[in-house]
């Protein structure tokens, strides 16, 4: 099955859809109704882009999301978490994470995550080291002081909202998004947009200590004022929120290839900062990018200015 922009335009409101309402009863024939195909259709148009079934898919999603917050949301109890992650009982819940990660809620709780932490972001010569040090920084008792963070670099600022044009990167964050940007970008160039006037942002769907690489998403988008929303038709959208949200401003922009820096400052920002702030977050982080296509070539350049969590007072 060939698919165009048309299909992954009705895949990708189901996606938003899903992500809305992932402690909801989602059957197939609402989905299919949202992605205005037949069930049918639909079930083998969603496995042929996101790589899974629909209901594979939300049941991982759930799972994923439980699992991120037993690492983060040390104060709510697993009862609580399998609640709020849709399932409806506590036994269900405890043999599905088991049968997905190999081990307890408890055990993950406790650390077991740190096994199955994604090596390629990694030197594999210091994976053993680093995963000690990550065991001994990671303890309750000792994890409670700043490596990567500089404070005078964290900012909560208000984001205004936009209409975004977005397009999917599947697979390791370190492959494949750069040359997404680039697409975007030349996209943005051939209608008169600025990439210097642009909010150009990429939303990680996927925490790496938790999701296979090979199954990782990654929104790269571009944000439009509402007037301009007509100019997108053809492409794929949706809405940025904005709203209040900590930023941690990098000194030096960083390459994507540079992951496991940016997620020890997305662990700290997690398991430090926020507990101390008193906010909590509230959806998936976003990355500010800037692109800069070189002198004399197509060839776009791809670095993070900054990190972002949405946030709310607890």
């Amino acid at each position: 099955m060939n698919t165009d922009a048309e299909q992954t335009k009705h895949v990708s409101k189901v996606l938003e859809y899903i992500e809305a309402n992932l402690t909801e009863s989602l059957p197939l024939h609402t989905l299919a109704e949202i992605s205005t195909y037949s069930p049918y259709y639909f079930q083998r148009l969603f496995t042929k882009i996101i790589g899974e079934s629909p209901a594979s898919y939300i049941k991982r999603l759930r799972l994923e999301k439980a699992a991120h917050f037993l690492i983060y949301e040390s104060t709510m109890s697993i009862t609580t978490i399998a609640h709020q992650c849709g399932f409806s009982s506590l036994s269900y819940f405890t043999y599905s994470f088991n049968d997905y990660f190999q081990t307890n809620p408890k055990k993950w709780r406790e650390g077991a995550y740190l096994e199955r932490f994604a090596r390629e972001y990694q030197d594999s010569k210091k994976s053993k080291l680093y995963n000690k040090n990550m065991k001994e920084n990671f303890e309750p008792s000792t994890y409670n002081e700043f490596s990567y963070l500089d404070l005078s670099n964290v900012k909560t600022v208000s984001l205004s909202s936009y209409v975004t044009v977005k397009r999917y990167s599947k697979g390791p964050y370190t492959e494949g998004v750069q040359d997404v940007w680039a697409e975007l970008y030349h996209w943005a160039n051939a209608r008169g947009y600025s990439a210097d006037e642009l909010l150009m942002f990429g939303v990680p769907k996927n925490n790496p200590y938790i999701t296979p690489p090979e199954k990782s998403l990654y929104e790269c988008c571009i944000g439009l004022e509402q007037s301009e929303h007509m100019s997108t038709s053809d492409e794929v959208v949706g809405e940025f929120d904005g709203g209040n949200h900590v930023l941690y401003e990098f000194d030096e922009l960083l390459d994507y290839q540079e992951r496991s820096k940016i997620i020890e400052c997305y662990s700290e920002l997690y398991s430090i900062w926020l507990p101390k702030s008193g906010y909590r977050y509230l959806s998936n982080p976003i990355e500010i990018v800037q692109l800069e296509q070189e002198k004399g070539s197509l060839r776009v350049k791809c670095k993070i200015k900054a990190i972002g969590l949405a946030i709310e007072p607890k």
